[in-house]
């Protein structure tokens, strides 16, 4: 699924920094990232600006993985997953953006 990309008025920081840092904290290695409301930090976020935010960090090469939609993999009762980024891996780019756009590291 093609989405188009985030017009500048449309993107959120805050949004791409939770899906950066999420990455960053989990392993060196690759993995599957599940994004749900509370990776957020209580901030209201729709599952089609998650989508897309993430679908944006993708195509900029901050993090490498692939955009699957999570309603198809959530087990009952948790939290349901607006997305998971399969294979997930930050890169240097995408540490560079979380250092010099947000002033944390």
């Amino acid at each position: 699924v093609r989405i188009m990309s985030i017009p500048t008025n449309e993107r959120r920081d805050d949004v791409i920094y939770f899906l950066l840092n999420k990455v960053k904290h989990s392993s060196d290695k690759p993995e599957d990232i599940s994004y749900s409301r509370q990776d957020f930090d209580g901030k209201i976020v729709e599952k089609d600006e998650v989508l897309k935010h993430l679908e944006y960090v993708i195509e900029k090469e901050y993090l490498k993985g692939e955009m699957v939609d999570g309603s198809s993999t959530s087990q009952q009762g948790d939290e349901q997953a607006f997305v998971v980024c399969k294979n997930a891996q930050i890169t240097q780019e995408g540490l560079n953006v979380l250092r010099t756009d947000f002033f944390k590291v």
